[in-house]
């Protein structure tokens, strides 16, 4: 019996969805062109996965990443996740920036009480910091503002007000991972 028994697969799926959520809207909270967009996404990935070195001894973490056995358990697991993260977005009728904002941050929030609820006190930590790192490291991946790479400015301030209510959401310490 592994972690993901103590949750419903609804409460998996927020936990499961939430890091990926945090990543598009803080793709969003500043415009960065389309390199930097796909900078930032690359990074949402990437700071996931680093989830697993990070805190090699979260159980959480671990499952919410964990690979499928096969190609074809793989297949069904991503139809699967894009179908449940279509309908809650769908519900949500989500129509600007500020809109995605909001729902992410009332998604953090869920989680952090889940994890609260069903963790340990370490376990619900990792989770959190985990989520924040995504956010810190989404926003400091491309530039906003400038031109063609040159200028512009590795944090703006709509990204670092966007990381604060996400740590506030949370419940994370403030401002310990913003670069």
């Amino acid at each position: 019996m592994g972690i993901k028994d103590d949750f419903s697969d609804d409460e998996w799926f927020l936990l499961s969805s939430t890091p990926a959520m945090i990543g598009a809207a803080m793709s969003g909270a500043a415009p960065s062109g389309v390199i930097g967009t796909i900078k930032e996404m690359t990074a949402s990935m990437r700071a996931s996965v680093q989830g697993l070195s990070d805190y090699p001894d979260s159980e959480l973490i671990s499952a919410l990443l964990e690979k499928a056995a096969n190609w074809e358990e793989a297949k069904d697991k991503m139809s699967d996740y894009r179908e449940k993260a279509k309908s809650r977005l769908d519900s949500a009728a989500i129509k600007s920036r500020e809109e995605l904002q909001s729902h992410v941050l009332k998604e953090c929030a869920a989680a952090a009480k889940l994890v609260d609820e069903k963790c340990s006190a370490p376990e619900a930590k990792n989770y959190k910091e985990w989520a924040v790192k995504i956010a810190n490291k989404v926003a400091t991946a491309a530039k906003e503002g400038g031109i063609l790479g040159f200028g512009g400015e590795r944090l703006s301030a709509e990204e670092a007000e966007l990381i604060a209510k996400i740590e506030a959401a949370l419940g994370a310490p403030s401002g310990h991972l913003v670069a």
